[in-house]
């Protein structure tokens, strides 16, 4: 695990670049492995963690096989990753690491911190099976290295309000745009108890 970590750490260097164009090379070269699952996509400043973890418990007992990646993590790495609600291992995050790295590696591409960590969920969900995803945006949603998911089950934007005002805007209605971002064509959008102006933005947006 302390291997895997110096690896990931030396991605900070290209610190947070906001676009979608590295994270789809990425997913693209590793045979888009995001495709393979439905998938419940939620933004939003707060509540995002409670909502993607209520519906992949709900999920589970349903006795679905169902994955859910979230961030940040409060002790380990592992825990961004869930498989049927554990965890994954030390051994499938290296070797999920290795196999993106190869591909950066033969591709030329540098993604960032978290793109390589969006990456290797999608490769440690194809490999366990898994049909169904939670997946919760890092920061925004238009931007967001998760945001190559092109056919959500459905999008969940909860309550908005003033965060990383620096990259995503520092007014309620511009953040309020960036997490609408992850709402795609013909996908229900559920949304929670929301600023009126934020609402506004989201309804005009869906």
């Amino acid at each position: 695990m302390r291997d895997f970590l110096t690896r990931l750490a030396a991605r900070r260097v290209f610190g947070i670049r906001p676009g979608l164009e590295t994270m789809q090379q990425l997913c693209a070269a590793l045979g888009h492995p995001e495709r393979e699952f439905a998938v419940i996509h939620i933004a939003g400043t707060n509540g995002k963690g409670s909502v993607a973890a209520i519906c992949e418990a709900a999920l589970r007992t349903m006795g679905l096989p169902v994955a859910r990646y979230t961030s940040p993590h409060l002790v380990h790495v592992n825990e961004r990753f869930l498989i049927h609600g554990e965890p994954v291992s030390d051994d499938a995050l290296a070797r999920a690491l290795d196999t993106v790295e190869a591909v950066c590696t033969e591709t030329g591409l540098e993604p960032t911190f978290f793109e390589v960590l969006t990456a290797c969920a999608w490769v440690l969900f194809r490999e366990a099976g898994c049909k169904i995803v939670v997946c919760e945006t890092g920061m925004g949603g238009r931007w967001d290295a998760t945001n190559v998911i092109e056919e959500p089950l459905v999008t969940v934007i909860t309550r908005v309000a003033l965060d990383h005002c620096a990259i995503l805007g520092d007014t309620v209605e511009a953040i309020a745009a960036e997490k609408a971002g992850i709402i795609k064509p013909g996908c229900p959008v559920v949304m929670g108890q929301m600023n009126p102006k934020a609402r506004q933005v989201i309804e005009a947006i869906a």
